[in-house]
């Protein structure tokens, strides 16, 4: 009955380490932070727009990315086996990337801040980034261009065009 009993012990202990986060964790080195963290922002990989349970492809990425995270908006990320299919992806403009579900952006929307879900364009002028100021998040003033569709706007002849 004793030797029952110890293997019991030994079978629970097994399955609890087996189950653990720790031992399922896709990602090794070293945890990051994110700054300002509370619960009140979800998990931290959800938090920065990837999937714990799955990899998730990025624009501009070959690969899938992965991503662990833990308590106290810890995460790491890394990337994973998987080929993203870069022809789905279109160009590398994360704001055509809707980060929850995967999956381009829908016909009239954009994800403004490159995390999370796509929303409804309001802003007028279509997708074109270059009529769009990142830094201040308002479209470019008269005069000015976004000429890299990253950043602020820049008056059309600085680039000499």
């Amino acid at each position: 009955m004793k030797a029952i009993a110890h293997v019991l012990v030994f079978a629970i202990f097994l399955s609890l380490n087996m189950f653990s986060p720790t031992q399922a964790a896709d990602c090794a080195g070293s945890w990051q932070r994110i700054p300002n963290y509370k619960k009140s922002m979800g998990a931290p990989c959800q938090y920065l727009g990837l999937d714990t349970h799955k990899g998730t492809c990025q624009p501009g990425k070959e690969f899938e990315t992965l991503c662990d995270d833990a308590a106290g908006g810890q995460y790491r990320t890394c990337q994973g086996p998987r080929r993203c299919n870069n022809k789905v992806l279109g160009n590398s403009d994360c704001r055509h990337w809707d980060f929850v579900n995967n999956q381009t952006c829908p016909p009239g929307y954009v994800n403004v801040d490159c995390k999370g879900y796509c929303e409804q364009d309001g802003r007028g002028g279509g997708d074109n980034c270059k009529n769009w100021d990142f830094v201040y998040n308002r479209p470019c003033p008269q005069g000015y261009i976004n000429y890299d569709c990253q950043g602020g706007c820049e008056p059309v002849s600085f680039m000499g065009k």
